[in-house]
Parts: C-alpha cells; sequence; structure tokens
C-alpha cells in the first residue's frame, strides 16, 4: 500500500524529539512527505518521501504503515506543522472569504462533500487573498489522535507565500511543481496571479501538454515564458529535454542541502527536494 521512496538522514542515531526540534509533514493523494528541521541551526536533519499505491485506501492505513517504515514519526513533537496537497482548493480575495460563501464556492467547482471540512490560509501578498480547500474529515480526525498539537496550512498557501513575496518576478513566469503523480502549475502574469491548479498525470507528455496549455490561456507563447521547475522532474524519462525544447527560458528553483547526509541526495538533482525543503523555510 506505502512504500518508502527515500529516506535521508543525518549523524542522530535516532529521532526523539526536543524543543528544537519541527516536524513537517506533507499529505497528498500519492504520496506522504515527513521532515525533521532543527529551528536553531535551520538545518534539515531528516526527510523520508512515501508513494501510496493503493488509491481510495483508508486513510488510517495509509498512516500506519508510514509510521511502521519511518525513523521520524514515532515521537511526539512539540511543533508540528500538516501541509495539504489536495487539488480541491481555490484561491480567493479576503473581500469573499466567509464560512458559506467559502464551502459554497468550492461545491460548485469540486461538488458537495458532506465528509469534508472546509479550512482557509491567508496568503502573504499585496493583495489580500486567501486559500480555501476541504479535507476529509475522516482525515482530520486521525490527526487529532497521532498529534498532539499541529498546525494546518495548504501547499498552495506555501507556494505562493515564496512565489508572490520574490523581489522581482519575469514578466510571463511559470512555475511548475512535479510530484510522484501529479503537478502543481502556478502562473503569474505582469505581477499578478493569473493560476494555480493542480493535474494529475500518467506520463511526461501529459506535464508538457498541461504547461503549454496553461500558458496558450494567457495568450502568449512557451517560448516567451519563463519556467521554473522543481520536485521530482528526474524521474519523468524525457521531461527535462522537451520542456527545454518548448519554453524560451526554463530555470531551477534550487537549495542548498544542509544538515543531512551530504552523500545520499548526491544522486538526485537539488531541486529534487526543494519543494519539501521549502514547507518549513
Amino acid at each position: 500500500m506505502v512504500h518508502k521512496l527515500i529516506g535521508f538522514y543525518g549523524d542522530r542515531l535516532e529521532y526523539t524529539p526536543n524543543r528544537t526540534d519541527q516536524l513537517a509533514i506533507e499529505i497528498g493523494s500519492h504520496q506522504i512527505a515527513c521532515m525533521v528541521k532543527n529551528s536553531i541551526t535551520g538545518e534539515i536533519d531528516a526527510i523520508e518521501l512515501y508513494q501510496i499505491d493503493q488509491s481510495n485506501a483508508d486513510w488510517s492505513d495509509i498512516l500506519f504503515e508510514v509510521k511502521q517504515n519511518s525513523k521520524i514519526l514515532g515521537p511526539t513533537y512539540s511543533d508540528c506543522f500538516v501541509f495539504f496537497n489536495f487539488e480541491e482548493a481555490l484561491i480567493l480575495p479576503m473581500s469573499e472569504m466567509s464560512a458559506s460563501a467559502s464551502a459554497d464556492y468550492l461545491s460548485l467547482v469540486y461538488g458537495n462533500d458532506e465528509r469534508a471540512d472546509t479550512k482557509f490560509d491567508r496568503i502573504n501578498s499585496v493583495l489580500p487573498t486567501v486559500t480555501i480547500y476541504r479535507i476529509k474529515k475522516s482525515l482530520t480526525e486521525l490527526l487529532d489522535r497521532n498529534f498532539l498539537i499541529f498546525k494546518i496550512q495548504h501547499t498552495y498557501t506555501n507556494i505562493l507565500n515564496d512565489v508572490l513575496n520574490r523581489a522581482s518576478i519575469p514578466t510571463i513566469f511559470l512555475k511548475l511543481i512535479v510530484y510522484q503523480k501529479h503537478i502543481i502549475i502556478v502562473l503569474i502574469k505582469d505581477n499578478q496571479l493569473q493560476l494555480i491548479q493542480t493535474y494529475h498525470f500518467l506520463h511526461s507528455d501529459d506535464i508538457l501538454y498541461f504547461a503549454i496549455s496553461v500558458t496558450n490561456q494567457t495568450g502568449v507563447s512557451p517560448l516567451e515564458t519563463e519556467l521554473e521547475l522543481s520536485g521530482l522532474v528526474d524521474l519523468q524519462n524525457s521531461l527535462l529535454d522537451q520542456l527545454k525544447k518548448s519554453f524560451g527560458i526554463v530555470n531551477f528553483d534550487l537549495i542548498n542541502i544542509t544538515g543531512i547526509n551530504q552523500k545520499s541526495p548526491s544522486n538526485y538533482s537539488l531541486y529534487f527536494l526543494t519543494p519539501f525543503y521549502k514547507l518549513l523555510a
């Protein structure tokens, strides 16, 4: 049902949490990432990435298997963050946000779901905006049973807080983050957010199609677009070559690997772990 894709660890023999440890868990439909960060040194002490192989599996069974295989999830952390990487999310102006309106917007786009709770995050941007999203009640109840104290946020919020607060953004900017079986695309044109959306894929050709399709929605050519890549790009055969041929500029969202054993991640590009490291940036 679940298997570990990567597990990188530092020099600690075990990960019994102390007051300087932060735990981050990112939960998506097809993968779960776990990470321990020392808040004093700012270094990542451990990171694990799990693939969920069985669709529609019970979350209690999934989390049980992850905990069975994890070196870092067993103990209780006093500083814990849970990020939800699910597609049922929208970006709204703060002026349109209310509990009833948020639920109505999500139901309009994704259909009714009485088994889900509606949540929202404030985005730290010039224009007051929020991420509204739905989380299955069974999942939130499971997290309540397994973690005494934790803060929640949608992955969209974390991504937009990173992008929208940069000193400068290209005129036409496309950010593409590759996960195990889905991608997140952010499109910004003339410093205005045009889109953030999740797309599920089967092959690398699907990723290329989605990226080109999104730029075409703005009426511009991919050759006029600056593309920023991060995530599990290297796992998709020929994707990088296809993107370089199709887009005018292709850059990478790089992050230096600190804290965990430097030799372990050397088989991967620096942008491979960027989306996970930035959860606790």
